[in-house]
């Protein structure tokens, strides 16, 4: 419950984590819209906010429904984590080298996505929300990589099997057996049902989102990276309650003697 939530009516920035709170009672500053309080004022978790900033935030708070706010959360973090995993990737790319503090700050963007769509309440389930979409950051980078290099293989392992298939024919020849085309392996083969095709899709991503810990038990330093990144979207997340008292009268000025 301590990471700062903020509401912006006017043009400051309320943080429910501290106190912000005037000198004197006559002299009471809004803590959202840094406007001097004169009347009434609210304390909304230790911070006071003058009647108009008070409505708006309680308004924003409310808005939309459990469902309708997951569902933002849920868009707002996936953008995120897309184009976190593009700058991620083209950064690695680009070097050729991991930088850890491009996935802390991936998993601080998606976090604090998340956390904007749910309003800034937080919770287990936006928790457990920011952590899958950046762990799915660092599998769509991972898996990438991987891929990259899989297709820089490609020509020469090709170029194998065309010496492999070339040394067959030959042998064939030689002994006297007729090759034809189709037994080289151009036959036509069935297509495969949706079944075998969702199959095998569920296989290449349950193997791209095993690609970091299969990375990690070679290279543990880039499972702690990721692990930092996953963190710091757990923690932007954490659940936080509105608590909001009163209203309070702003003591009168006291006459000059």
């Amino acid at each position: 419950m301590s990471d700062p939530t903020s509401a912006s009516p006017g043009s400051g920035t309320l943080q429910f984590d501290h106190a912000d709170r005037g000198p004197t009672p006559a002299e009471l500053t809004c803590a959202a819209c840094k406007q001097p309080i004169r009347a009434a004022y609210y304390d909304i978790n230790g911070n006071l906010t003058c009647q108009r900033c008070r409505g708006q935030i309680v308004g924003a708070w409310n808005r939309g429904s459990p469902a309708a706010r997951f569902a933002k959360a849920l868009l707002l973090g996936g953008v995120a984590a897309a184009l976190g995993a593009g700058l991620y990737f083209g950064i690695e790319a680009l070097t050729g080298y991991e930088f850890g503090l491009v996935a802390v700050v991936v998993g601080f963007v998606v976090g604090a996505a998340v956390r904007k769509g749910s309003n800034g309440r937080g919770g287990w389930r936006y928790q457990a929300l920011a952590m899958f979409l950046t762990y799915s950051a660092v599998v769509a980078t991972d898996s990438s990589l991987i891929a990259r290099e899989l297709v820089k293989q490609l020509p020469a392992r090709t170029d194998s099997l065309g010496v492999v298939h070339d040394s067959t024919r030959l042998l064939a020849s030689a002994a006297g057996v007729a090759v034809s085309a189709d037994s080289a392996g151009a036959k036509r083969r069935e297509r495969p049902g949706l079944g075998a095709l969702l199959l095998g899709l569920a296989v290449l991503l349950g193997l791209a989102y095993a690609a970091p810990i299969a990375i990690g038990i070679s290279s543990p330093i880039h499972l702690l990276i990721a692990g930092f990144a996953i963190y710091e979207a757990w923690k932007l997340n954490r659940g936080m309650a509105l608590r909001v008292t009163g209203p309070y009268q702003v003591a009168p000025r006291a006459a000059p003697a």
